[in-house]
């Protein structure tokens, strides 16, 4: 009998009945949520699939859940608890929702859904759990949008950064040029260089797939580091690469064919390049003789 009541005692989850209330207070979560922030996934959802720089933004829950996929095992193994402390972080989420709405600040909207996360599974999982859930929580920032304002900055930074070193690396192989602004004046016509040009979308692509990499990275934090912080300059050398080349062929050629086809799918492929030499940075940063990081613990 005192070891069948010490069983139930660590075993709370094995008691009658509690399958079913969490189920019930999983779907009323859900449904609290629903109507809390359908408008705001609704608007996420346009924002991904109308601005190329947020393209990527699909892909990140699929990621995410993933991520809580792969280690189903440690968080069934994980003790269950609460934690009244998510509670306060359910009152930021709202306070950042209830401005954002306010306001129209639609990117303090994003942010509340990833604060509210964490708060309710710090609330209703415990500690235990809400560390296991803390990186596919906090990777859906990714998915977020910015302040127009904060976009436009970065993307006026990148591609003046862009067309310098696009431009001196096009003289150098024979171009003349000459600039003014984002306009640059070929042999055979005028070049624009336009926002989509700026590698801007390439550059928050990349920051997502480096800090995953980062993560699943054997290896001190040094090296999970050192490999997001690479994915930045991997990503401006990729598009300066794309923009050089499509000069080359604006001026060897014509403006016609190097805004064409050529344009897009120079994209795809430096993006790929991209992606290559960041996972080549992720072997070089690997060291040696380390196993992959599991994400899960065997059963």
């Amino acid at each position: 009998m005192a070891r069948a009541a010490g069983v139930a005692a660590v075993s709370p989850r094995m008691e009658p009945g509690a399958r079913p209330a969490g189920l019930a207070q999983a779907a009323i979560v859900l449904v609290l949520l629903a109507a809390v922030y359908h408008r705001t996934a609704a608007e996420l959802w346009r924002t991904w699939t109308t601005n190329d720089n947020y393209s990527h933004g699909p892909l990140i829950p699929v990621v995410a859940l993933a991520l809580v996929w792969s280690r189903r095992a440690r968080l069934a193994a994980a003790p269950p608890g609460r934690d009244a402390r998510g509670l306060l972080l359910v009152a930021l989420a709202c306070v950042l929702q209830i401005a954002g709405v306010r306001g129209d600040v639609f990117a303090l909207q994003g942010w509340s859904l990833v604060v509210m996360l964490c708060g309710l599974s710090l609330a209703l999982l415990g500690s235990p759990v809400t560390r296991l859930l803390a990186f596919p929580i906090l990777y859906l920032a990714f998915m977020l949008t910015f302040p127009p304002f904060v976009m436009n900055q970065l993307s006026y930074a990148l591609k003046e950064v862009t067309v310098r070193l696009s431009t001196r690396a096009a003289e150098l192989l024979g171009v003349a040029i000459q600039r003014s602004g984002m306009t640059l004046y070929l042999a055979r016509g005028v070049l624009e260089i336009e926002n989509p040009c700026s590698g801007l979308r390439s550059l928050l692509a990349m920051l997502a797939a480096g800090t995953l990499f980062a993560y699943l990275q054997p290896g001190g934090w040094v090296r999970r580091g050192t490999l997001v912080l690479l994915a930045v300059p991997i990503a401006m050398a990729a598009n300066a690469l794309r923009i050089t080349l499509l000069i080359l062929v604006a001026h060897y050629a014509s403006v016609k064919r190097a805004v064409g086809t050529f344009h897009d799918v120079t994209g795809y492929l430096t993006f790929a390049l991209a992606l290559a030499a960041l996972l080549a940075a992720r072997a070089a940063l690997r060291p040696r003789g380390a196993a992959p990081r599991r994400t899960e613990s065997p059963a």
